[in-house]
């Protein structure tokens, strides 16, 4: 049990520091955004288990070889055994609470904000399925959930030719059907249950510079790539309302820069490595249950 909990700080010193700085700092993540996502959430959801396995193995430890021997003898627990079953129950609740708090904070800014747009927005003909709100700095962003919502601003319809709106609403849309407000969510309750953890802040950071490529790619399928690069100059950091998913950024000139010089896709090999390398992180807190077997 002390060799799994060893592999198992090991496991988590490295999806938790060395995996997310490599991650962060090499460049075919901007040429095949989708699959950095996936590697991004493998590393999340493998820190988060990882972590409790660890305070687990810890606990069990001294009482067997084995978990199921040491869950026979946990009558007999002492101190130590007690305190790290606690721990792990302790951040266990944290991270549930933490999330069950960041989504309910979330849908209730989107519903009243959807409820504000319902009522002082007004429908474009030309702009399909996009609402548009009387207020003079430019703002593109989109409300997602059951009834979302793509609202842009008046200064946002007068700035841009029709060319470039229509590009905003595309991208607008591509974040609507992908569902990346489900993808973004449990990063920022992530960051919120661990706000010192550096590893953590970029994650959260990268997730959504990922989101938004992919938005550009989608509407780059069928709209010119100068147009939304354009508009993404245009519009600048416009920011969005709590739970929305905006146009701008604080990425926009690497945005604007990708889409007007397009990067070469990952090679087949290369999709096939970070594919694996996905898989082995998602599977890395079984070897709590692996390697006492195998000593």
């Amino acid at each position: 049990m002390y060799a799994a909990a060893l592999v198992l700080a090991g496991c988590l010193l490295l999806v938790a520091t060395a995996l997310p700085a490599w991650l962060a700092h090499v460049d075919w993540p901007r040429r095949s955004p989708a699959l950095a996502l996936v590697l991004w959430q493998a590393l999340g959801l493998a820190a988060g288990l990882l972590s409790l396995a660890l305070l687990t193995t810890l606990a069990l430890a001294p009482l067997g070889d084995t978990d199921l021997d040491a869950l026979g003898h946990l009558g007999g627990a002492r101190w130590p055994t007690v305190a790290f079953l606690v721990l792990a129950a302790a951040v266990l609740l944290r991270l549930l609470t933490v999330l069950v708090a960041s989504t309910a904070r979330t849908l209730k800014a989107r519903h009243e904000n959807r409820v504000l747009v319902d009522l002082v927005a007004s429908r474009n003909l030309l702009l399909r399925g996009a609402s548009v709100v009387d207020h003079d700095v430019p703002l593109a962003y989109c409300l997602p959930g059951l009834r979302p919502r793509l609202v842009l601003s008046r200064g946002t319809v007068e700035l841009l030719t029709s060319s470039e709106l229509q590009a905003v609403v595309a991208h607008e849309q591509a974040h609507l059907a992908q569902r990346h407000d489900l993808v973004v969510l449990p990063f920022v309750a992530l960051q919120a249950t661990f706000p010192a953890v550096p590893a953590v802040a970029t994650a959260q950071a990268e997730v959504a510079l990922l989101v938004e490529l992919m938005a550009d790619d989608a509407a780059a399928h069928g709209h010119d790539r100068t147009q939304l690069a354009r508009a993404l100059w245009k519009i600048g950091t416009g920011g969005a309302p709590l739970g929305a998913l905006g146009l701008a950024g604080d990425d926009v000139l690497l945005r604007a820069r990708r889409l007007l010089e397009p990067p070469a896709r990952l090679g087949l090999p290369a999709r096939a490595g970070v594919t694996l390398l996905a898989l082995v992180v998602a599977a890395s807190p079984l070897s709590a249950l692996v390697v006492p077997v195998l000593v």
